[in-house]
């Protein structure tokens, strides 16, 4: 069977992937007309704005729990849509209008209901996987988590709310992993296009993902590297479920104990973000120890001085949420824990995907004086 090549239009909804620089500035575009728009409100008008943001997560997912997206394959009238649904029709209807409001799908003239390419980007036959997204984050443990995020020092909301940290409570919860991991699966096809398009890769690389889940990410740069070969390093549990390629290995391991030799490239890719600095000063001090001349690039958010980027802060909450340490970091904070760990940061990349891409090299020994 031919496997198709993954495309920009199914992975970020583009025809092709933006330059970073186009990227960041539409989004920063996009940030000021939305500062704009809250500043014109007044501020009791802005308060319940903010507030009823909760809301929009849950029609989101309710929309989806009733398969909405799947559904509206062209115009519906309500009552149809209702009932193919088996919903109550005022209920539905009144979801619909808070969706239409946010974009995600449209009524028109003849009051019927409309997809958008958002809606198609719900479906759970789409090849972007985007549903994933929704199914993982509205999840009752991840909102009881956000719901315990607050400015008390030493928290693990996540902890506070299920009884177990994340990763923990995952590895006892085998369906929700495997809803986080197709979840994490959406972005690591975003990111693989960033990379190929920021990034040089020799034709034969050889490249191991650390903490990198069920392999996607490399499945999909393997799709468009045809020489390249790969390694997936993550725990039992993960492994067991990777994605099947060939010239794509999956090895069960531990980051925080060892990581493999050999490769040219480590990718850590939405990784350190989810560990406090102790155990990032960890994870990097076991890449130094096996990368050798290889490089080492660390994709996460950025943390600039100046908030721009909603997703970038909302991920950072998002850790806040689910982890006891976990955080973005800015190139600064990331260099410093790189230099305790004998690595020096060489580069660092704007990516079309909003997050940046830094290069970490093993720092070279000083030579001895006669």
């Amino acid at each position: 069977m031919v496997r198709s090549v993954p495309k920009a239009a199914d992975v970020v909804g583009v025809p092709f992937l933006p330059p970073a620089r186009l990227s960041t500035a539409a989004t920063r575009v996009r940030g000021a007309l939305a500062g704009m728009t809250k500043r014109m409100a007044p501020p009791p008008v802005a308060i319940l704005e903010g507030l009823f943001g909760l809301l929009d997560h849950r029609v989101l997912v309710a929309l989806c729990d009733a398969d909405v997206p799947d559904l509206l394959a062209g115009p519906m009238h309500l009552d149809d849509l209702a009932r193919q649904a088996g919903a109550d029709r005022e209920r539905l209807e009144r979801l619909l209008r808070a969706a239409a409001v946010n974009g995600w799908v449209r009524f028109d003239r003849r009051g019927r209901v409309r997809p958008t390419p958002f809606t198609r980007f719900l479906r759970r036959d789409h090849p972007g996987g985007w549903r994933a997204w929704v199914d993982f984050a509205g999840g009752p443990e991840i909102t009881s988590a956000v719901a315990r995020v607050s400015v008390a020092p030493g928290t693990d909301p996540f902890l506070a709310a299920n009884g177990a940290p994340f990763f923990d409570w995952m590895s006892e919860h085998p369906d929700r992993w495997r809803t986080f991991d197709e979840a994490m699966s959406a972005g690591a096809r975003m990111h693989a296009l960033a990379l190929l398009a920021a990034l040089d890769w020799p034709v034969d690389s050889s490249i191991c993902d650390v903490g990198g889940g069920t392999g996607q990410l490399l499945a999909t740069m393997l799709d468009l590297l045809p020489q390249a070969t790969g390694t997936v390093l993550d725990l039992p549990d993960v492994v067991a479920r990777a994605t099947q390629r060939e010239r794509l290995t999956a090895q069960v391991g531990d980051m925080f104990d060892a990581v493999p030799a050999g490769f040219d490239t480590y990718l850590l890719v939405n990784v350190l973000h989810d560990w406090g600095d102790d155990d990032v000063a960890t994870i990097l001090s076991t890449l130094a120890a096996a990368a050798g001349p290889a490089r080492i690039v660390v994709v996460d958010a950025d943390h600039p001085k100046r908030p721009r980027d909603r997703i970038a802060t909302g991920a950072d909450v998002l850790m806040a949420a689910l982890t006891g340490g976990g955080r973005e970091r800015d190139g600064g904070a990331l260099a410093t824990l790189a230099a305790a760990a004998g690595l020096r940061l060489v580069d660092s990349t704007r990516l079309a995907s909003g997050d940046w891409a830094h290069e970490l090299r093993v720092t070279a020994p000083r030579a001895a004086h006669p």
